[in-house]
């Protein structure tokens, strides 16, 4: 690969480089950047995916350059509108927001891969929306008889959703959704699910996408 070429990636809103592209195939390799992770070159007129990138040829096939950035100078990163999820998944509140309409737009979609944000994101808001529905029933229908339709109701809509964004996460570190079976194995599976669903997805595309 050439030892010339001047690539950056985008990190936590933050830009890093410049680095050669067998610098960059290293940073792949262990993991730090993704075919996710916002990349840039003087090639480029502008911040694009790694697998949308010039630079998925030089790693083993993807694009080619399109157009030049002026004087070979790096456009301005933003994070929200270079993020695949677009301007909803940028830091904070827009990406907690981006990541729950993500879920229940692929409300039954078990194809495809899922970040670590994003199924992260929508296990908090389940936990929260869980909670104050039921603070909601114990106001409407007391403690006592044990009756907690609201919260009962959310968590058959927030079935199907959870279980695909389950399977898109195993994805990512490209293993079969079907796993998420072994949580019926008593405490040791939930220990093997959650080490899965926090594992960094991996690099570059794997079998699911």
């Amino acid at each position: 690969m050439s030892q010339t070429a001047q690539w950056h990636y985008a990190e936590g809103g933050a830009t890093k480089g410049p680095f050669s592209a067998d610098q960059m195939a290293a940073l792949v390799q262990n993991g730090t950047i993704t075919a996710q992770t916002q990349v840039w070159s003087p090639t480029m007129a502008a911040w694009a995916p790694l697998s949308q990138s010039p630079l998925a040829a030089l790693l083993g096939g993807g694009p080619t350059p399109h157009g030049m950035a002026p004087h070979g100078m790096a456009p301005p990163y933003h994070a929200a509108a270079a993020s695949p999820m677009g301007a909803d998944a940028g830091t904070g509140a827009n990406a907690f927001v981006g990541a729950v309409r993500t879920c229940f737009n692929k409300y039954a979609t078990f194809q495809g891969r899922a970040a670590r944000p994003e199924f992260w994101f929508f296990v908090l808001f389940n936990v929260l929306v869980g909670t104050a529905l039921s603070v909601v029933d114990s106001v409407l229908f007391g403690l006592a008889n044990g009756v907690s339709p609201l919260s009962s109701l959310y968590s058959l809509a927030a079935f199907i959703p959870g279980l695909a964004v389950g399977a898109r996460r195993l994805h990512d570190i490209d293993r079969t959704g079907w796993w998420q079976l072994i949580m019926f194995v008593p405490l040791v599976g939930l220990i093997v699910m959650l080490v899965f669903w926090c594992k960094r997805g991996t690099p570059g595309r794997n079998r699911f996408g």
